[in-house]
């Protein structure tokens, strides 16, 4: 039988755990042993409200957002395989990005007729390959940041079920 981990609970499909928690030796996306190997995730929230701000204008959105968000560091368990599977999805990205900048560059002596189609062509491919970069090689995402506690979601069901359940009343936190 595995040891409880001090600090980590579960609540639904969220992995909540204390500033500063350790976690198991075991993968976050599989539940697999992850033999000491450790993936540093810089995790920053702010409350979904201040997306609204978007709507009024981007760059007061940024400005708030970056002065407003909780920041929490956490090394999280992972897999060789993982790793692996992540490098080759970043190396795609880039792959894509550089294709898109020299499709930008191609249309510029393409003929007329084809310039436009590939100038657009090479914006799609260098924001798809930007967009995709940053979203798919998240392993995992926040729900919420606190000043004493991290919601974190992506964690595989099986690493899940090992932990207790969470209760905010528990911890003080009332928050659902």
């Amino acid at each position: 039988m595995v040891a409880t981990p001090e600090g980590l609970w579960r609540s639904g499909n969220l992995l909540v755990m204390r500033r500063g928690a350790e976690v198991p030796d075991r993968c976050i996306k599989t539940n697999q042993p992850a033999n000491g190997k450790r993936l540093r995730a810089v995790l920053y929230w702010h409350p979904p409200l201040i997306y609204l701000l978007i709507l009024l204008n981007l760059l007061i959105y940024a400005l708030v957002a970056v002065i407003i968000r909780k920041k929490a560091i956490v090394y999280l368990g992972i897999t060789e395989e993982i790793l692996r599977q992540r490098s080759r999805l970043i190396l795609r990205c880039w792959i894509i990005g550089i294709a898109g900048i020299v499709l930008f560059i191609a249309a510029f002596s393409a003929p007329v007729e084809s310039a436009s189609a590939l100038g657009v062509l090479s914006l799609v491919l260098m924001f798809g390959g930007l967009l995709w970069g940053m979203f798919g090689a998240r392993l995992v995402g926040v729900e919420r940041i606190d000043e004493e506690y991290i919601w974190i979601r992506g964690v595989s069901k099986d690493y899940l079920d090992l932990l207790p359940q969470w209760n905010p009343a528990w911890q003080g936190v009332e928050w659902n």
